[in-house]
């Protein structure tokens, strides 16, 4: 069993990809990129369901984290950046893991993943979105 933390990083390289692929059907792309990623037959579902899950809300939750960028337009920010808030934001919203739970693993991802400065700033979004609700 791999783990909650690692089923994350597994659908965050999935929504990260998929940025640079959405001319390609989500479902193909999903087929394509899923051999490269590792987990146990009981994570699959997981990993799939979560990933499909951001890419089918993914117009409520760039909302959501558009409305809480301050001074910054969605557009800005880096793909790695909008990936892993467009992650902690479904997971709180849809999945209703508690908030702190999911802003520390979004914080984790960006020490690992993220440039300089970017764990900040997304503990700073992800605690204006917590606070604000849904």
């Amino acid at each position: 069993m791999l783990g909650k933390r690692k089923i994350r990083k597994n659908v965050f390289g999935l929504v990260f990809g998929y940025n640079f692929n959405k001319e390609i059907d989500v479902v193909q792309y999903y087929n394509d990129a899923y051999d490269n990623f590792c987990c146990e037959d009981d994570e699959t579902e997981t990993v799939k369901n979560t990933f499909f899950g951001v890419c089918e809300k993914i117009e409520d939750i760039d909302d959501i984290i558009s409305q809480n960028l301050q001074g910054w337009n969605i557009s800005r920010l880096s793909k790695v950046t909008l990936s892993i808030l467009r992650l902690s934001v479904y997971e709180m919203k849809y999945l209703e893991l508690p908030a702190p739970i999911s802003i520390n693993e979004a914080v984790e991802l960006a020490k690992q993943y993220a440039e300089d400065g970017a764990a900040a700033y997304i503990n700073g979004v992800l605690n204006n979105i917590a606070k604000k609700g849904f």
